[in-house]
């Protein structure tokens, strides 16, 4: 199953002017992929949404708890606000809705 989260900080938060969150956030990146592996997490992208104060990654895994705990392990949830969503393929979304009648 694929899931979309999305960590949004303010901007006294932000690597780019808060030395301790850089330093926070240099240590985590670099422990991430082995996080990942250990929790059975596939990333799929990872970025940041530069100067909007947002990162989000595109990851799979077998449960949301796992990612949940992903966010939480890798330091994410101490800085930002995370949000966890399960996504559909297109193709999972189109059949999804040929199941249930129109409403216009």
């Amino acid at each position: 199953m694929q899931y979309v989260i999305v960590a949004e900080h303010p901007p006294q938060l932000c690597p780019s002017g808060n030395a301790q969150i850089r330093d926070i956030m240099k240590r985590g990146a670099q422990q991430i992929p082995g996080l990942a592996q250990r929790l059975g997490v596939n990333i799929i992208t990872m970025n940041v949404y530069g100067p909007e104060h947002v990162v989000i990654a595109v990851v799979e895994a077998g449960d949301i708890e796992t990612v949940r705990d992903f966010a939480m392990q890798s330091g994410l949830a101490q800085w930002n606000t995370v949000k966890v969503n399960a996504t559909w393929s297109l193709e999972e979304a189109l059949a999804k809705i040929d199941n249930i009648p129109t409403i216009f």
